[in-house]
């Protein structure tokens, strides 16, 4: 069994509670065409533009956790996850030097309206809520992103596509113990968090989701 399959896990009753949301999402056409090389080049190369835009509004999120934390724990553990997306954001840069696509056209992105739409939720709610809510949304992408990335290098021949290097940096296993350790920390919120209130974190993981669908739906 998988760590993305683990019933006792409170990620999984999250995805568990949207299946065919979560189901659309994580074998959407984006990443079918991804990696049976049918994606075309341009929708690539808007996907790293956007995603760019994506993950520096993923640190704003990040650094409002931080504010949100109740104790050191938490303040390193936000730190670090923000440490990991410093770390994306490189190897974006790189993709997009390899995509050739000019760094200086960064600085002037015209944002998709489906990209800042989930950014824009995940930080509304968590500034009415707590680091539990913000985590919850969260792990649609990251943890989401890893479940995507370890399936797709399961399938035949995924590394003979043009965009594999895509799919080895989120099957990684440098990326696959983020997702354990989101996973994990999910977990530990969960149980530290007097008020359970497991419907509203069901219904904005299931938002989280559907706004994560229509990001994919960009680039197809």
């Amino acid at each position: 069994m998988n760590i993305y399959n683990n019933k006792k896990t409170f990620f999984y009753k999250l995805k568990d509670s949207c299946k065919k949301e979560w189901s659309e999402y994580t074998n959407h056409k984006f990443l079918s065409d991804l990696v049976s090389n049918k994606l075309p080049d341009k929708n690539f190369k808007n996907y790293l533009i956007q995603d760019y835009v994506f993950l520096q509004q993923f640190l704003k999120i990040l650094a409002l956790s931080v504010y949100k934390s109740k104790n050191f724990e938490e303040i390193n553990r936000s730190i670090n996850f923000i440490k990991g997306i410093d770390h994306e954001i490189k190897l974006h840069i790189s993709y997009c030097k390899k995509w050739k696509i000019p760094l200086k056209s960064l600085d002037n992105i015209v944002v998709e309206k489906a990209n800042s739409a989930y950014t824009n939720y995940v930080l509304s709610v968590g500034k009415s809520g707590n680091n539990l809510d913000i985590f919850s949304c969260l792990s649609v992408c990251i943890i989401g992103y890893g479940e995507i990335g370890f399936n797709l290098s399961k399938i035949k021949n995924w590394k003979k596509s043009k965009y594999s290097s895509w799919i080895k940096m989120y099957s990684s296993k440098e990326y696959q113990q983020v997702v354990k350790d989101n996973i994990a920390y999910l977990d530990v919120l969960l149980k530290k968090n007097k008020i359970k209130k497991l419907n509203i974190l069901k219904k904005n993981f299931k938002k989280s989701t559907i706004l994560e669908i229509n990001f994919w739906e960009c680039f197809v």
